[in-house]
């Protein structure tokens, strides 16, 4: 064994596991076999690299075990068949067409070409070649869609000698440049530089650092020589290189601080005194002030009565204010949590904010199709009455907060996948930020954290945060309307007045022959900025004030229609829409076509929406947004699109290699990561056998422990399934003393044991819990499931398991000892067998361990106490977990940054899509999620349903820069934004809708005045209470008398209930008291009206 070649970057083999009987392919589980004594081993476990030469040595085969089960097949070996073509190098032609390419295509193919790295890895390059990969890289970088792939590629370029040589010999050769014509083009190329460090600063400021120091130190000398031999410097260079190199030494002051260690360091400009930090550098998540110091924000009301000063406060403004209205209930929750950590009935207390999870465990990292997901486990005893399948509680898009200090530190997560079954047993999945992820590195199974999580939908929040801090304050359309409040309306800016419609198609009921002629050919081709040409109202179906908001709709380029209900607003937004699609030809731009963009804020509406302009409009319709419930509109969602092979065909071929690539990145590191993740949670499930922890175990520890247990009578002890251990006889789970110490066992950890009996009221939820969540998923999220099988993975688990573990929790008849005599056996009884897993259950939940320097005091660790030595077994259990953690922490970041490389070649698959559509249709919510897409996509034409409902930070970031044309129907008279903090609501604003503020600023508007709904009884419930001019369309008049019963149903209650009683807006007394009342209110209307 001692001639074995080492493994350092791979995992133990398993028991029976050879590296050469395999080829070299079993790399994950390679244990020595650990009883050969302890003058063959290695000499501590304290020194790292001593250790890793231990973990990492084999053994062959024992008689008894199944090899097939070790033999891992080559990560590469099953997609040998789907590897792409071998890659061609880079050279001077192909760099100079793709210069040519528009930027998300540079970027997308270099990243995922395996040439790059080639190629930047020379040592000397021709200056022009130099000059031309600069120019191509500072191109590809300006792609703002393409985020991963941008960072792929300057990860590449980082660790290059293109940058640590070759840069610095060009930029140092200029000051020798005789010819002056090279000289004076000098400049253009430093420009490409200074951008590419300002790149490289931005995305890894602790690791480029170093790498860019002597490109930076030999610029300015360069720069001098140049200006003084009469080059032309430009201020923007010279500002540019400030700036990068004031940055530079704010990072390496951070290093010298050590607060400088990871990539994800936000880079913020210092702010001077009085100055508020500004809103697109602040973090979307609490801060570690708000949540101890209760450290209040700085908030401006959302102004409803006027202008607002500038963009930039307009746009900081509702920032602050979304951000409070989700920040601030879990702040406060956390806050009330801290003061609360004394209370005895802690389990038991209810928060108004937050929800509590108790003795939560990170236990393994899973690969699913959005990424890297955890699994998470948390103690459902408080929670043991809690109906999942109807409960509100961890619903798929949730952020929860999870910390183990007292939230001196906190990761945050949000639910990536809800399976109620698995909540029943305390298992959920999370997909942690970019901030946490660098911190779960150090997290073990065995660490136990406080989990809370906050009622509010956070998805919703960080999409439009996201946007509202990325979108440049020039690209927001209508700013003379929105920030300005200026009530002068004009029209779209591709109308002119010469400009014609064809109205012919939004008639409904053609005329007689004999007068049809005629009469299409005029309405064929109108004028349409003069209404004197228009059809009539009573030809196009439209009563007065239909006729009005269709004429407001097509000649303003922002028009606000009111629709109190009943009068039509849908039926006029369809004809809207109609008349837009039939005269395509006017607003549609003749370089790149761009489709009506339709937001509505629930999905029931977009469904509704959507369906009625199916009715004129067959085909081109792409459906954006959560699960639709549409038969209808199945066909047009981007999943069944995508589906089609003609769309698969004429994909264009950088994106089907990078796919191909980056697929086989994905399933390379989820091999190799999903092995090891296993063998990580089976440390979980049981005592791992002594074999398994010698490599963590000090020499002296090692002998005490495999000497210290000796018979006078030379007994020898077989265990079942070959699992002879020693390791449980010493935590007293062997028959010798579990058998003597089993009638103590019950009353040695009472309080541990008993089972906790905090109750949660059931919870009377109106929404099932599964629509809610079918609702939250923005198109295609589908809940990141793990890839692979249930059953399989059971399996595996569970003979991974009899191989590692000496017990297993969930069956105690494998490596439990018995040892058997002569004369008689000795038998474990069934309620041995229960305290046995119960003890076990209760120490390895327990936290407490020991400490290296405890564990340097010990000298026969069979002279320990039991307590001591679970504590002793726990810090050997953590330092072995701790391997595994950081092996797989290499193959975790592979994953994640392929999946997100991944997610967004799969926005250029939908921005294909989307392209060609007419109609793209999303809530609001996937409107901010795709808004990258959007700003591509370029609709002139946004339509927005139930504008009234919509907060006003989710309305701006819906919009592109290239919008022409912005339609708002709604009625804030009905419902209005919901906002989570009443205060915010009410004292703030929050709850104006940019509908309503533009209303109230008295911005044209037109509100619809007839109702065809309401019998005229029910209508005059509403005017002129709410309504000034609501008027009943003749049609309502002709309804015939309902007959009614006026004897009170028999399912209502027969007396009110006590006006002293709460009653509970949840309780079903609640609503059998509103439908009461709502009955007899009613039923006075319809006996007064006869």
């Amino acid at each position: 064994q001692s001639g074995r070649k080492k493994q350092a970057d791979n995992y133990p083999l398993l028991p029976g596991q050879r590296e050469e009987g395999f080829g070299g392919t079993a790399r994950f589980f390679n244990h020595r076999r650990r009883y050969q004594g302890a003058h063959e081993r290695a000499k501590g476990p304290w020194n790292e690299q001593e250790n890793e030469d231990r973990v990492n040595r084999g053994r062959r085969i024992q008689p008894g075990e199944n090899p097939r089960f070790y033999q891992n097949s080559n990560p590469g070996d099953a997609q040998n068949s789907e590897q792409p073509q071998q890659t061609k190098r880079i050279g001077y032609k192909f760099l100079e067409s793709l210069l040519q390419k528009d930027p998300s295509e540079i970027v997308i193919t270099l990243a995922s070409n395996l040439s790059l790295k080639e190629l930047l890895s020379q040592t000397s390059m021709k200056p022009s070649f130099l000059q031309l990969i600069c120019q191509v890289i500072q191109k590809a970088c300006s792609s703002r869609m393409d985020r991963q792939s941008v960072q792929q590629l300057l990860g590449v370029v980082k660790e290059s000698n293109f940058l640590k040589i070759c840069l610095p010999q060009y930029v140092s050769d200029m000051i020798t440049e005789a010819v002056p014509a090279v000289r004076h083009q000098y400049p253009e190329h430093i420009g490409n530089i200074i951008s590419l460090l300002q790149d490289l600063v931005s995305i890894f400021p602790a690791s480029s650092v170093q790498n860019i120091s002597i490109l930076l130190t030999v610029l300015p000398a360069s720069l001098n020589a140049l200006r003084a031999s009469g080059v032309d410097i430009t201020e923007e260079i010279e500002k540019n290189l400030n700036k990068v190199q004031m940055l530079v030494q704010h990072l390496q002051e951070k290093r010298r601080e050590g607060t400088l260690r990871v990539d994800n360091y936000t880079l913020i400009q210092p702010q001077t005194d009085g100055q508020e930090e500004t809103y697109r550098t602040m973090t979307i998540y609490p801060t570690y002030n708000e949540v101890h110091h209760d450290e209040k924000p700085f908030l401006r009301p959302n102004i409803v009565s006027g202008r607002y000063e500038s963009t930039s406060i307009y746009l900081d403004t509702h920032f602050r204010l979304l951000r409070e209205d989700f920040v601030r209930p879990l702040r406060e929750g956390i806050l009330e949590l801290l003061q609360s950590f004394e209370d005895k009935g802690l389990r038991k207390k209810k928060f108004d904010d937050i929800r509590i999870y108790f003795d939560t465990r990170i236990i393994t990292p899973l690969c699913s199709s959005s990424g890297i997901v955890y699994k998470v486990q948390f103690d459902t005893k408080p929670l043991k009455f809690v109906r999942w399948q109807n409960s509100k509680r961890l619903l798929y898009g949730s952020l929860v907060c999870v910390s183990k200090d007292n939230f001196e530190t906190c990761l945050f997560a949000t639910v990536s996948n809800r399976d109620s079954a698995d909540l029943a047993q305390g298992i959920v999945q999370l997909c942690f930020n970019a901030q946490s992820q660098a911190l779960l590195a150090e997290v073990q199974p065995s660490d136990s954290f406080l989990m809370v999580e906050t009622t509010a939908y956070f998805e919703a929040y960080r999409h439009v945060l996201e946007g509202l801090q990325e979108i440049h304050e020039e690209d927001i359309p209508f700013q003379k309307y929105i920030v300005e409040c200026d009530v002068h309306v004009k029209e779209p800016a591709y109308l002119t007045m010469d400009t014609t419609y064809n109205f012919a198609p939004l008639i409904e009921d053609p005329l007689p022959d004999d007068e049809m002629y005629p009469n299409v050919l005029r309405w064929q081709s109108v004028n349409v900025l003069d209404p004197n040409q228009w059809p009539p109202m009573e030809t196009l179906k439209l009563d007065e004030s239909q006729m009005q908001a269709l004429s407001l709709a097509l000649t303003k380029e922002l028009a606000i229609i009111q629709g109190p209900p009943g009068t039509g607003k849908t039926y006029v937004g369809l004809k809207i829409v109609q008349a837009l699609l039939t005269n395509e030809r006017v607003w549609q731009s003749m370089v790149q076509k761009s489709p009506i963009l339709v937001v509505c804020y629930t999905n029931h509406a977009l469904d509704q929406f959507l369906e009625g302009i199916y009715t004129f409009q067959k085909s081109g319709i792409v459906r954006v947004g959560g699960r639709s419930s549409s038969e209808v509109l199945k066909q047009f969602t981007l999943r069944e699109l995508r589906k089609k092979c003609e769309f698969r065909r004429n994909l264009p071929m950088h994106l089907r290699r990078a796919y191909v690539n980056i697929t086989n990145q994905m399933k390379q590191a989820e091999q190799e990561l999903h092995e090891a993740a296993k063998h990580l949670e089976c440390t979980t499930h049981g005592v791992l056998h002594e074999r398994h922890l010698e490599a963590c175990i000090a020499p002296r520890h090692w002998d005490s422990l495999m000497n210290g247990l000796v018979r006078d009578d030379e007994e020898e002890f077989y265990y079942s399934g070959s699992q002879h251990s020693v390791i449980l006889e010493w935590l007293g789970l062997g028959v010798t003393v579990f058998t003597q110490t089993a009638e103590n066992l019950g009353a040695e950890n009472p309080e541990e044991e008993q089972e906790a009996e905090a109750e949660e009221e059931l919870l009377e939820i109106q929404e099932e819990a599964e629509l809610i969540q079918a609702d939250r998923v923005i198109e295609d999220e589908e809940a990141a499931k793990p890839r692979r099988r249930k059953e399989e993975e059971h399996r595996v688990f569970h003979e991974l398991a009899s191989v590692l573990l000496a017990m297993k929790l969930e069956n105690q008849e494998e490596g439990t000892a018995q040892p058997q005599q002569k004369a008689m056996q000795w038998e474990v009884t069934a309620a041995q067998k229960r305290k046995m897993k119960q003890k076990m259950r209760v120490e390895l939940r327990k936290l407490s361990a020991m400490t290296e320097l405890e564990t340097k005091t010990i000298q026969n660790v069979w002279h320990l106490d039991l307590s001591t030595r679970w504590r002793l077994y726990r810090h050997w259990l953590q330092t072995y977990q701790s391997f595994i953690r950081r092996r797989i922490l290499q193959h975790e970041q592979q994953y994640q940054a392929a999946a997100e490389r991944l997610a967004e070649l799969r926005l250029q698959e939908d921005l294909c899509i989307l392209r060609e559509a007419k109609v793209v249709g999303m809530t609001t919510t996937g409107a901010a999620k795709y808004r990258q897409i959007l700003q591509k996509v370029e609709p002139r034409i946004v339509i927005v349903e139930e504008a009234a409902e919509v907060l006003e930070a989710h309305t701006i970031t819906t919009l592109s820069k290239a919008c022409q044309h912005l339609i708002l129907i709604g009625d804030h008279q009905q419902l209005k934004p919901s906002a989570n903090v009443y205060d915010l609501a009410k004292n703030f604003n929050l709850e104006v809708s940019l509908f309503e503020r533009l209303v109230k600023v008295n911005f044209p508007f037109v509100c619809l005045r007839y109702q065809h709904r309401m019998r005229p009884e029910i209508a005059q419930l509403l005017n002129p209470h709410i309504y000034q001019d609501l008027e009943n369309h003749p049609s309502v008049l002709k309804y015939e008398n309902i007959k009614v019963s006026f004897q009170q149903p028999k399912s209502l209650p027969s007396s009110q209930p006590s006006i002293h009683r709460t009653v509970h807006s949840s309780s079903p007394l609640s609503r059998s008291f509103r439908m009461r009342m709502l009955w007899e209110t009613v039923s006075k209307a319809l006996l007064k009206s006869r």
